[in-house]
Parts: C-alpha cells; sequence; structure tokens
C-alpha cells in the first residue's frame, strides 16, 4: 500500500539532510513510501519525492499535476545487529586501501582557511550559485592529484556539525567545484596549467576555453548507488577521506566510483554513479513541457 508523508511529519521521525537536485524546486513536498519487500533482516522500499500540486490532506498528490523528482529503491537493515562471515580481502591489504599520505592536521584545518601546508581548501569561485557547495569544506592535495585521475580528499561540514547516518548520501554526491581537473588525463592537466602568453598554441588556448566553461555548466546525478559498509556512531563524524574515480567522460555523461572511509581508515560506505554534463540553463529555466525521447 502507497502511503505518503508530508515532509514536515517525516522528519519527526529522524532528522534528514536534504540535497537539493533542482535550483528552481517548489518549497513544498512529500515523500510516499511503498513496502516492496519487508522480512526480519532485511527490508526493501520504494521512494518517490514528489513535488507541485500536493493536497493538504490524503491522498497528498494529484496524478495529474504532481511530479515524481526523486525515485529511490533503498534496502534496510540494522547495521549493528547485522552478522556473518568477516574475510580480509587482497584489496584491503593492497596500497589502494592505504589512506592518503601524509595523514592531515585536522585541529589546523579546521581553523584555517586555507588547510595544513599540503592539503588545501578548494572553494568555489565568487558567485558560484551551487548553493550545496558551501555545505561542506574539501581539501584536497596542493600540488594536484595524487595518482592521475584519482580525486584523494578530506570533507568536513562547513557549519561544523557532524555527520550522521543519514547524511552518507549527501557525502558521497558532494565533490569540489573544480573536481574535473582532478579527473582528467595528466597530459590535459598540464595544458591547463601552463599560462597563456599569447605565443599562440591552440591545445593551450582551448585548455583554458572549455575550463572556462564550468561556470555555465551543472553535473546532474542521474543515478546514484550507495552501499552503507560501516555503521556510524550515534554521535556521527566529523571527517571523511573521500576517494573519487572516474573511468570515462563522453558525450556529456560520465561515471564516477566513491570511497567514503573515516580517520581510522575504516570503509564506511561504498557509491556509484552516473552523471551528466549539461548547460546551467536546464537547472534554471521553467520545467519544459516537451514530450519525452522514449
Amino acid at each position: 500500500m502507497l502511503t505518503c508523508t508530508p515532509f514536515a511529519e517525516a522528519i519527526k521521525v529522524e532528522s534528514l539532510d536534504s540535497h537539493i537536485y533542482r535550483v528552481n524546486l517548489v518549497k513544498d513536498f512529500c515523500i510516499g513510501a511503498e513496502d516492496v519487500k519487508l522480512g526480519g533482516q532485511l527490508s526493501t522500499l520504494h521512494l518517490t519525492l514528489w513535488q507541485s500540486g500536493l493536497l493538504s490532506e490524503a491522498p497528498w498528490i494529484n496524478p495529474k499535476i504532481s511530479r515524481r523528482t526523486v525515485l529511490a529503491y533503498a534496502t534496510l537493515t540494522d547495521q549493528n545487529a547485522f552478522s556473518g562471515i568477516t574475510l580480509e580481502t587482497g584489496w584491503q591489504v593492497s596500497p589502494a586501501a592505504m589512506l592518503p599520505s601524509p595523514l592531515p592536521d585536522f585541529a589546523v584545518m579546521k581553523t584555517s582557511k586555507t588547510g595544513d601546508g599540503f592539503w588545501e581548501e578548494q572553494t568555489p569561485p565568487p558567485g558560484v550559485m551551487f548553493r550545496s557547495l558551501h555545505n561542506w569544506r574539501f581539501f584536497l592535495p596542493r600540488s594536484g592529484p595524487l595518482e592521475p585521475g584519482v580525486v584523494d580528499m578530506w570533507v568536513c561540514r562547513s557549519n561544523g556539525e557532524r555527520v550522521l547516518q543519514s547524511g552518507l548520501p549527501y557525502v558521497v554526491d558532494s565533490f569540489p567545484y573544480n573536481i574535473h581537473t582532478y579527473l582528467m588525463s595528466p597530459e590535459l592537466r598540464a595544458l591547463l596549467e601552463t599560462p597563456r602568453d599569447g605565443s599562440g598554441d591552440v591545445k593551450v588556448e582551448d585548455a583554458h576555453q572549455r575550463n572556462e566553461q564550468r561556470a555555465g555548466l551543472w553535473f546532474p546525478t542521474i543515478v546514484l548507488n550507495l552501499e552503507v559498509k560501516t555503521a556510524i556512531p550515534e554521535e556521527g563524524l566529523e571527517w571523511f577521506a573521500v576517494r573519487v574515480q572516474s573511468k570515462l567522460i563522453k558525450d556529456g555523461k560520465f561515471d564516477t566510483d566513491v570511497i567514503v572511509r573515516d580517520k581510522d581508515g575504516e570503509v564506511v560506505a561504498l557509491s556509484q554513479q552516473v552523471s551528466m554534463i549539461v548547460s546551467m540553463e536546464r537547472n534554471t529555466a521553467k520545467r519544459s513541457s516537451a514530450k519525452p525521447s522514449l
């Protein structure tokens, strides 16, 4: 049976972090939950975030007007009560499983506006309209990627709050404004770091021009898969080591693999995503009434 709970009522049960996928979303929305399979250890829910044309009483939505803004399947369990076989994998003893070196001076980074010398805070340029970016502090290697095409960063909330279990989807889908400069190949990054000197180097000029287009681009997440590996303490965690890698950026689409760990190197969550690169006008313009492509 489908039920739809107003958001104001839903947050009374558990505090949620909200990730806005569209700048021009309407204020009111409700969350519908359908129990696909309820079990003793695992339960699966079909969740729908509805907007526009909401009603003040059940059934809460108007099928002719209301829009499904976000769809999700959630498999739920009690991480603290979950038990079973545990085996150390080859990845766990490989260099890839090690935290990025050197470890940061967290006390310095917490109070500094620049970082600790090795880890440098990446902030969006003035006037950038991505409000969600201002909810986080991202610290990346000052000298560039530690490995080609791999983004290693330390992340914390900008307001000093700890991140709870419910905030993990927000963690895995939050990236610094200039993440593309870390994902690109070393050759392309070298062109971008080469100053424009008027020599007429076509490749250098093209790299700078494409980078300047970043302010007018939007990277919407189309599909996001999240697996929580470790239960976060009830009081939450302050810092996360996040590693991001993209294997192919082509035709305005790209993939991302995300690993989230705590300060001790424990894997907290894994995420795989598919995103697009489109004009910012797709996010700010009024919703089109164009027919679906399929």
